[in-house]
């Protein structure tokens, strides 16, 4: 075997282009780790959202989807007000009338979520960071992540400022988180002002905390017997279910694009390899000639190019954490960018694995060449 001091060597006798590859492999590293933590990123969202004690009240015609969704308000406080097995803190009922609906500023389209105080009996990972909830007409409250989905200047975010919705001007009285959940990219105002400024007469929701999961199926009993009311109930889990199976396909082409950066890699990889074995066809069949095996020589070839890919990848890793979370929006809300442990590793092999399959065939070629050619430097 040649020693490992000689791949070293090579690598820096041709300090441009290593750095280029090196270069090159800490981009593709970077999409990696990007592309693998915003797929797991969607995907935990719609998941880390369910909670198994929470049941949404539909309207008849929604089946699972929320957004068309549409109960009478008068309805929906009854069945706020009379379905059973709903958890009670500090004697009232976890169960909150909700609006959902879509505003758009400029470009941007987020989601503003019309609530009651019981909203944050029933949403208790909702935690208020920054000056409080809303309480008097036309204020609301932002998501960590409601400023990215918007694209809002952080001077129109801060608690104080003015924003104007649907023709209305609202007060941000303050900020909330939820993390790793769908709420942190909307915006929660009182439901009376969310619905005389959307012109609603009706609601989307009834959400409900009820205090044993078995107990399902008793308020699905209580939504079908009140056939006056028109509305049905399903389990969170299932609502989510739904909303992660929409996010696949963005999801898909996201690992699609980590899956591209490592062939990118590859080729910068053999790109490099295949200069190199040109630049030294001579070098290589002396080596041969002096008794290298050809195995040997290849393989020294294979770990220049995995060293190198090795390199670029570390750096790549270690600026996907000097960089930490980043707000990212996508056509459905937004969600930070949150690099774990699992989507650094995913980003460090697949650079290893671009080096290694960028030297294979470089590596070949060089010990294919026959002896007699090579030394005459023949490439």
């Amino acid at each position: 075997m040649l020693p490992f001091g000689y791949v070293l060597r090579n690598i820096t006798r041709r300090g441009a282009r290593s750095a280029a590859t090196i270069g090159g492999i800490m981009a593709t590293t970077l999409l990696v780790v990007a592309m693998t933590a915003f797929a797991d990123g969607m995907a935990g969202a719609a998941d880390n959202s369910a909670d198994d004690h929470r049941v949404f009240v539909l309207g008849v015609s929604a089946e699972t989807d929320l957004v068309r969704s549409v109960i009478p308000r008068g309805n929906a406080e009854t069945a706020a007000a009379t379905a059973p097995a709903v958890a009670t803190v500090d004697g009232r009922r976890a169960a909150s009338v909700e609006l959902h609906i879509a505003t758009r500023m400029g470009h941007q389209v987020g989601l503003i979520r019309g609530v009651t105080q019981a909203a944050y009996l029933v949403h208790d990972e909702v935690t208020v960071t920054a000056g409080r909830e809303p309480r008097a007409p036309f204020e609301i409250m932002l998501g960590a992540l409601a400023a990215s989905r918007m694209d809002l200047d952080p001077a129109d975010a801060r608690v104080g400022s003015t924003l104007r919705l649907e023709h209305q001007d609202f007060t941000v009285v303050g900020h909330f988180v939820a993390p790793g959940t769908i709420y942190e990219a909307e915006i929660w105002g009182r439901l009376p002002d969310v619905m005389l400024t959307t012109k609603r007469e009706d609601v989307s929701c009834v959400v409900l905390r009820i205090a044993d999961p078995s107990a399902l199926g008793e308020v699905q009993a209580f939504t079908a017997s009140r056939t006056d009311l028109e509305i049905s109930a399903q389990p969170e889990r299932t609502l989510m279910a739904a909303l992660a199976s929409s996010l696949t396909p963005i999801a898909a082409l996201a690992r699609w694009m980590a899956l591209l950066a490592v062939v990118a890699g590859a080729f910068a990889c053999a790109n490099t390899m295949f200069a190199a074995v040109l630049a030294r066809t001579r070098e290589l069949a002396t080596l041969r000639a002096l008794g290298y095996s050809p195995a040997a020589v290849a393989l020294s070839l294979i770990q220049e190019s995995a060293l190198l890919a090795l390199l670029g990848g570390a750096l790549g890793t270690l600026l996907a954490l000097a960089i930490g979370s980043v707000s990212l929006r996508y056509p459905m809300g937004a969600l930070a960018l949150q690099p774990d442990l699992m989507s650094r590793a995913i980003g460090l092999g697949a650079a290893v694995v671009s080096g290694l399959l960028g030297g294979i065939v470089p590596a070949l070629r060089a010990v294919r060449l026959p002896l007699i050619d090579a030394l005459g430097g023949k490439a």
